[in-house]
């Protein structure tokens, strides 16, 4: 949640557990930030491990059977029978590749499912009461896994299609299989339980898309994408600010990462997850304020404050700062690119208003193609800004590599808006951005129309597996890589 600073009054927290070199694309640079870098090898963007890139269909296939699964409490609607039937398919993968996985060992089905509607009176399941809850979960106590068809799964089904309710059902079965192979103890943190469910539900969506299954299918390309985005959205539950304490769930980095473990590498690289495996790799923030602030609107003003707070952060690149104006402007030969257009023949991006307050908005079960929330909505700014720091630099901004440059620029940009005194971090600038922020961007740069991973003319990188990377590179590590990794 975007917010602007007070004077010297510290508004908003957080950091990456990483290394931030603000080093120019075209001048020289005076920041540097120390830490330790934790960025991940390349990725191909022509391949998903091994599978071509594909933009076919992703969701229920035509004429798959319905699940006869019973449920306890079901409304027989949509969203029950779309959870019905992804938890069968993913119970058929796992009594296939269970045993191969954990010694011959007999795969058990759940015990019980549950459906409610968190908006009613509840019901009790697990010592507890589900009035309120928008959840899907795991309990296995009583080996039960239960979600919330009234709020979750619209809200997930229509900012991110039906697979996003596939992939929620296949995290939760994840934690049955934990509980049935022992492959994390009750006294690991949370985060290696979540980590390693993630982990299972990428090797679950590898054999989905390798066509193995029998109600689903997904595209390697945008399908996959959106199942990566609904990782990053279940994350930590927005408004909290414990990033790194015993409940801690793992950031959007943290969880996607985890999930190409599983798809590239299948159960077997999931289950060796520890709490120093994990330890290793996780970007989890410092929070020192127990409660967020609200959105910052997508208004004249604010957007002036992203201006200069833009301004700030690249203006030891030496490049001249684009001219921003909110209503769409022809460019000649370059294709306009809502909500944001850059125009490099004269240096000016030109913005969509209400499409930018549409991803602003946070995700509605009622709304087909919610937002993502106030930050998604400015990295789509922030990606057109760094294509004329990377014209200022000479560089080519129609092809492939001036994608993965500019979702590495949003990143760079990013992490320089993040403040944690714990680590004596000093942010650029009087905007300031809280973990949640860079989950949002990670969430919204895995959407089909975004812009954070898009060249001028909006053709946006192929796989998100690069996508990804990119972004973190860039709040990791800073501008440096930008040029050097992707082009430069």
């Amino acid at each position: 949640m975007l917010r602007e600073s007070t004077g010297n009054r510290r508004r908003k927290f957080g950091t990456a557990v990483s290394a931030l070199a603000c080093v120019a694309l075209v001048g020289g640079c005076s920041q540097t930030i120390s830490g330790i870098p934790t960025t991940l090898g390349g990725y191909s963007t022509t391949e998903v491990a091994g599978l071509p890139v594909t933009n076919g269909p992703s969701g229920p296939k035509d004429g798959a059977p319905e699940s006869s699964l019973p449920v306890e409490g079901t409304d027989n609607g949509a969203m029950d029978k779309l959870a019905r039937n992804a938890v069968s398919d993913v119970e058929d993968y796992w009594a296939e590749v269970f045993p191969k996985t954990f010694g011959g060992k007999r795969f058990q089905p759940v015990r019980r499912l549950a459906s409610y509607d968190s908006s009613g009176p509840g019901m009790q399941l697990c010592g507890g009461s589900t009035a309120g809850m928008v959840n899907a979960f795991y309990c296995p106590s009583e080996d039960v896994i239960a979600w919330d068809r009234g709020e979750l799964l619209p809200q997930l089904h229509n900012s991110f299609g039906p697979m996003a309710v596939v992939a929620v059902l296949a995290h939760e079965m994840g934690h049955a299989v934990q509980h049935r192979a022992g492959t994390a103890s009750a006294n690991d943190p949370v985060i290696v339980l979540e980590q390693q469910a993630d982990c299972f539900t990428g090797a679950y969506f590898r054999h989905v898309a390798e066509g193995s299954s029998e109600y689903f299918q997904v595209s390697t390309g945008q399908g996959l994408n959106e199942v990566m985005g609904v990782l990053s959205f279940i994350r930590d539950a927005p408004g909290r600010s414990d990033f790194t304490g015993a409940n801690a769930h793992g950031s959007a980095f943290d969880r996607v990462t985890a999930f190409q473990y599983g798809f590239s590498e299948g159960p077997q690289r999931c289950a060796k997850m520890d709490p120093n495996d994990v330890k290793k790799r996780t970007t989890l923030f410092q929070s020192w304020k127990e409660e967020q602030d609200t959105d910052l609107p997508v208004d004249e003003r604010s957007l002036n404050a992203v201006e200069q707070s833009l301004r700030a952060v690249f203006r030891d690149t030496g490049a001249e700062p684009p001219k921003i104006v909110e209503q769409p402007q022809s460019c000649g030969g370059t294709p306009p690119t809502s909500p944001a257009s850059y125009c490099p023949t004269t240096n000016t991006v030109s913005l969509n208003l209400p499409e930018l307050q549409k991803i602003a908005q946070p995700p509605n079960k009622n709304a087909e193609s919610a937002g993502y929330g106030d930050f998604a909505a400015y990295a789509q700014v922030a990606s057109r800004y760094a294509l004329s720091v990377q014209k200022a630099a000479g560089l080519p901004l129609d092809d492939e590599a001036a994608g993965l440059r500019t979702a590495c620029l949003v990143g760079a940009w990013s992490g320089l808006l993040v403040e944690d005194p714990i680590g004596q971090r000093n942010p650029v600038g009087q905007l300031r951005i809280v973990p949640q922020d860079i989950d949002e961007g990670v969430s919204a740069l895995l959407g089909d129309d975004s812009l954070i991973a898009a060249n001028v003319n909006g053709d946006q990188v192929s796989v998100g597996f690069a996508r990804v990377e990119a972004f973190r590179i860039g709040v990791q590590e800073g501008m440096a890589p930008c040029t050097t990794k992707y082009g430069g």
